[in-house]
């Protein structure tokens, strides 16, 4: 098949959804499909370019320097060009299905659906009502995010001939919001399995770590809908009562961020936090593997984090609030929203090694089980084949005049 992916967002970036949609590219690519992938124009240079698909970006704009989510004043623009060269790639070239993610990829594909008639795959990955006002302060905007991204969940999946939902708890708010059963899929999310990262002795050599320190991990964005002040408030609670021995929170990530510096600070959880900036993946590899525990406080349920997939297949116990505790079945911990619940897991964690173990490997085998390109892909070529075949079928019925 020939696929044009759609991506709303800069690409390649480190962060989970682009790696997650790099990685589809190039995994359809291996199979045969010709794959080619349209994204903004922005993107970092510290991420290895693609292999097996063509990569095509539209032109950058003043102000397009972003690499992370969230609403921009420029995105507007960005995704008027977005519009503009899809139109222009479906008019030279003959494709058999576009596949959107994010919702303004959805919305472009869509609109040219109109008049270029390839049928669109929409690929949620949150739901917008859930993580817009994520990105906001204030009371009255938060309220206006939410009806805004309301109204994008309830038109947006619907015009796509197909959607996607990485999850059960996905595919229930895609069906809340009016998405039909026939045309809803769960397909959970995959990454390529590089193994479990080096020795947890041998990571903690290369990070300068004590070997007698509980790590407690994150690897991640620090934006906002990560709800890490979780994470903060049970670190600073351990290290007010027992500076000696408190946990140490290890926080992995791409690019430092004054609002969360700010929060460490206010939280009491600076003295016993440490910031890694990591170049490549193989530092953040490193960073788990130093870590007896890897968090994820994330409250929104709607989507599936990817970084969780990293987790899994890293072989560490994974501490979740909301967003990860039926994702994770029995292969990990839930610990909730209140912080006092997170000091306790942790502590329990911290107490019994022969616990975090089996705990550990449990969500390396749910990884390996559900969460690889060869459990994933012949769902996605089902799902192209249907929409596919759908509308050919429709355009090939000759209206009959009486």
């Amino acid at each position: 098949m020939r696929i044009v992916v759609v991506a709303a967002c800069p690409f390649p970036s480190p962060q989970g959804s682009q790696v997650f949609v790099g990685e589809m590219c190039e995994a359809l690519a291996s199979r045969g499909h010709d794959v080619e992938l349209l994204t903004y124009g922005q993107g970092s240079d510290s991420v290895p370019p693609a292999t097996g698909y063509a990569h095509r970006r539209i032109r950058r704009l003043p102000g397009d320097d972003a690499l992370r989510s969230g609403p921009t004043l420029v995105k507007p623009a960005l995704d008027v060009l977005l519009a503009r060269e899809l139109s222009r790639m479906l008019a030279r070239e003959r494709f058999d299905v576009v596949h959107a993610h994010n919702y303004e990829a959805g919305a472009v594909a869509v609109l040219n659906r109109l008049t270029r008639g390839v049928p669109v795959v929409y690929h949620s990955h949150s739901m917008m009502a859930e993580e817009l006002p994520s990105y906001f302060t204030t009371r009255t905007a938060k309220r206006c995010a939410s009806v805004v991204g309301a109204g994008f969940d309830r038109t947006v999946p619907r015009a796509a001939d197909h959607v996607i939902a990485l999850s059960n708890d996905a595919a229930a708010a895609m069906r809340a919001a009016g998405v039909g059963e026939e045309d809803l899929s769960v397909v959970p999310p995959a990454l390529a399995d590089v193994g479990e990262g080096p020795s947890r002795e041998q990571a903690r050599r290369e990070l300068g770590l004590p070997t007698d320190r509980f790590v407690v991990g994150y690897c991640g964005n620090l934006d906002a809908y990560q709800d890490l002040d979780i994470v903060a408030a049970a670190v600073a609670r351990m290290g007010a009562e027992q500076p000696a021995s408190a946990p140490l929170w290890l926080v992995v990530t791409h690019a430092r961020d004054a609002c969360f510096q700010r929060m460490l600070e206010a939280s009491g959880a600076a003295p016993w936090t440490r910031v890694m900036l990591a170049s490549s993946f193989a530092d953040v590899r490193t960073g788990m593997a130093a870590s007896d525990a890897l968090a994820l406080p994330r409250r929104a349920s709607s989507g599936f984090p990817i970084k969780l997939l990293n987790y899994m297949a890293a072989a560490r116990p994974v501490v979740t609030g909301v967003a990860g505790a039926r994702l994770l079945a029995a292969a990990g911990i839930a610990a909730g929203a209140a912080p006092d619940d997170w000091v306790a897991v942790l502590e329990r964690l911290r107490r019994d090694p022969g616990f975090a173990q089996p705990l550990g490997q449990a969500a390396r085998q749910r990884f390996v089980t559900f969460h690889t390109w060869d459990a994933v892909l012949p769902a996605l070529e089902r799902i192209y084949d249907r929409v596919i075949g759908r509308r050919r079928a429709a355009s090939s019925v000759v209206p009959v005049l009486r």
